[in-house]
């Protein structure tokens, strides 16, 4: 499928060209890359200090979470598979990357035909796939887009697959991945010119514009949904995490560990999304709580697995990786490296094991940095200065926390709240409110060592004054005490976590 490699590199094993040819179809093969760490030998010495020094920002925070223990087997395993995904990708090399090109496609072509034998209208709704979210593989779309445009290969294979890519991106509706597959592209171009690839995104340009038409003139809810704005609740998210990373401010709770803390009391752990509810957890990985619940930020994340020592590391990492793809003047490892960047600022592109997409940004780095040299710069004061860069631009919702005042006290026209929980079962409250006309969302979490959604509504005011009875209810833990708080926030989703208004009262577990 794609040109051999340089001269000077040798032929990755037979092996890993298989795995990574069909792993973004079965991604569940993901942990095979640990058998890639021997890899990790053909690296520089720079790169080793920086993987070394990232291997230990994990491992020291994890001697300070709540189960030192747990948390440090966690780092340990999750840190094996991410430099055994580096070491794939050296041994690949960025011009190899191509052969992930046939798993895409399959995973296109399942989606596509899953979605037909079901008779699901795919213009109605957004396109899934059956063991991957709308946004997994819109992200899929665009890695398919920047393989065509970038790598190495006959043409005959990689438009069929770039124009698949983009109508996958659109029917998922996925924001982030539109936004990633043109950020890539565009950054990818501007180290790569050329009269074919500029008519390639000129013709994906108009395509994208086109659709946007259609999507506004014909009522299209998967096109529709690429005007919005709305963040999709992921302003309660963060809060949370922000309460998640107040009680574990040194070394974090523990990686993969977050999901357990942001989990709405009684909820089971869950893979993904299917057409008739959800896939549940085996019970070994149930042990761990959520641990694909993410913070839908990737600094927030860090911060709450692993504390700050473990973010420094991790933005090191992405600051040197990231420069030497543009010191090399790489395009295809520009734009998928920069991509899942883009997308990792309001989900978690980077987490591992996951749906392919956290793999494919490690094999990518990995390609990146094999192709470092002794003389490069990418190792030191580049990486520092790219990795500072990037924490900037990918903490807004934990700047726009920082820059917002607290929360002021809530004014209430009505609230009857039991302050006592004797039995199991639902705990419900009754509130109203005196607000200005508009849309607002109404919230309820509990609180204990950090903070959890019960439930959320939205709330219409037609008009200023009283609004009607609102009702929220239940499951709560059963703790001795825990603190429940009802949040005010606005109707539409923005970047800053912070609600417009809250109060809080006691319940007490008395059995």
């Amino acid at each position: 499928m794609t040109a051999p490699g340089p001269a000077d590199a040798p032929a990755a094993p037979r092996w890993v060209q298989v795995w990574a040819a069909i792993l973004p179809a079965v991604y569940f093969l993901s942990p095979l890359a640990v058998m890639a760490l021997p890899a990790l030998r053909t690296l520089p010495r720079a790169v080793w200090w920086v993987l070394g020094g990232y291997a230990l920002s994990q491992q020291l925070p994890a001697l300070l979470a709540p189960d030192p223990l747990l948390a440090s087997g966690l780092a340990l395993a999750r840190t094996a598979l991410m430099l055994g995904l580096i070491g794939a990708g050296a041994a690949l090399g960025t011009r190899r990357l191509g052969v992930m090109g046939l798993g895409l496609a399959a995973a296109y072509v399942t989606a596509l035909g899953v979605a037909l034998l079901r008779g699901d209208p795919l213009l109605a709704q957004r396109l899934t796939h059956p063991y991957m979210t709308s946004i997994t593989l819109g992200l899929l779309g665009a890695a398919g887009i920047w393989i065509a445009l970038f790598a190495s290969g006959r043409v005959g294979w990689r438009v069929p697959l770039g124009v698949t890519g983009l109508g996958i991106v659109l029917l998922t509706g996925s924001r982030g991945a539109l936004a990633a597959a043109v950020i890539g592209a565009a950054l990818g171009l501007a180290v790569r010119s050329g009269r074919r690839l500029a008519l390639g995104l000129v013709l994906g340009a108009a395509a994208l514009t086109g659709a946007y038409v259609a999507g506004q003139q014909l009522g299209i809810p998967a096109l529709e949904r690429l005007d919005s704005t709305d963040t999709s609740g992921r302003d309660i998210i963060w809060y949370n995490t922000l309460s998640v990373i107040e009680s574990a401010p040194l070394g974090g709770v523990g990686s993969y560990l977050l999901g357990t803390r942001l989990a709405a009391p009684g909820v089971t752990c869950t893979l993904w999304p299917t057409s008739t509810g959800a896939a549940t957890c085996p019970e070994w990985i149930a042990r761990l709580g959520q641990p694909w619940l993410i913070a839908h930020n990737v600094t927030l994340q860090q911060l709450a697995e692993t504390g700050p020592l473990g973010l420094l590391g991790l933005f090191v990492l992405l600051g040197v990786v990231v420069a030497a793809a543009v010191v090399q003047r790489d395009p295809l490892g520009l734009a998928i490296l920069s991509g899942l960047l883009l997308a990792t600022a309001n989900d978690n592109t980077l987490l591992v094991p996951g749906p392919f997409v956290g793999e494919l940004f490690w094999i990518t780095a990995g390609s990146v940095l094999g192709r470092v040299t002794a003389a490069s710069p990418a190792p030191g004061w580049a990486g520092g200065a790219m990795g500072a860069a990037l924490m900037t631009v990918l903490s807004v919702p934990l700047l726009g926390a920082l820059s917002t005042r607290p929360s002021p006290p809530m004014t209430l026209d009505a609230l009857v709240a039991p302050r006592t929980l004797a039995a199991p079962g639902a705990y419900t409250v009754y509130t109203r409110f005196r607000l200005a006309g508009g849309h607002y969302r109404v919230s309820l979490r509990t609180c204990d060592r950090s903070c959890s959604t019960v439930t959320t509504v939205p709330l219409a005011v037609p008009v200023s004054g009283l609004t009607p009875v609102i009702t929220l209810g239940g499951t709560l833990d059963r703790v001795p005490v825990q603190r429940l708080e009802l949040l005010l926030y606005p109707g539409r989703a923005g970047q800053r976590p912070q609600p417009l208004a809250r109060t809080s009262w006691p319940v007490r577990w008395t059995p």
